[in-house]
């Protein structure tokens, strides 16, 4: 029986799972279609990239809500043009939390005692995972855009707390990756947004969905 293989595009942090049927290998036409030029990577199920493979990926065919099954992205999968646009914003901010998790791998990470309260706090904050596909109006934008500045207030006012050293410096390294609330003025997002979000709200979204992912499994009171 074959190995298990994955077809992945590092450039729009995509993967597809391939897979021997029609409706599969028109999925794996409509990859090819859309990552033609864009670094792709077929990947076995013990390839060490697995291992940079982040939340942030859309993973065709996974129970994670929101993505896609083999059959949407085969057809016309509504959130393909927002999951092609680059989004600068998570790949910097998961740059800054893959390094947080190598440090807890190699138990360099000097937790404080208020580390897992605060992570808390910020997690009741970042409820962030809307499919791309999600249609939106001019409201949908607004409330979307005042969740993600509670979740950059909360953040701020983290790093006011006695948090531990590294806990400390990740939130001032996430914060500076972060677009403040002046860099997403509401008329621009609405402007740019319809029938799907603006690229800028998703990406910020995607990238507070990261922060969420490292304090959840990491930091936060069980």
């Amino acid at each position: 029986m074959p190995e298990p293989a994955d077809a992945v595009c590092h450039a729009c942090r995509i993967l597809l799972p391939l897979l021997d049927s029609p409706v599969a290998r028109q999925a794996w036409w409509a990859f090819l279609d859309d990552h033609a030029y864009h670094p792709v990577e077929l990947l076995w199920e013990h390839s060490e990239t697995h291992e940079r493979i982040d939340i942030d990926y859309i993973m065709v065919d996974s129970d994670i809500e929101g993505d896609p099954s083999v059959a949407e992205y085969a057809g016309d999968w509504p959130g393909r043009p927002l999951a092609l646009h680059p989004r600068p914003v998570a790949r910097a901010v998961a740059e800054i939390v893959e390094r947080a998790f190598d440090a807890m791998d190699a138990h360099e990470w000097r937790a404080a005692p208020a580390d897992g309260a605060v992570a808390e706090q910020i997690v009741r904050c970042l409820d962030f995972a809307p499919p791309a596909g999600e249609p939106v109006d001019d409201a949908a934008v607004l409330t979307r855009l005042t969740a993600v500045e509670a979740a950059l207030d909360q953040l701020s006012r983290a790093t006011a707390e006695p948090v531990g050293e590294h806990f400390g410096a990740f939130l001032h390294d996430v914060l500076r990756a972060l677009p403040t609330a002046a860099d997403l003025p509401p008329d621009e997002l609405r402007a740019e947004s319809g029938p799907l979000a603006s690229p800028r709200l998703w990406d910020t979204e995607r990238a507070l969905r990261l922060i969420q992912h490292l304090l959840a499994a990491r930091i936060a009171l069980p």
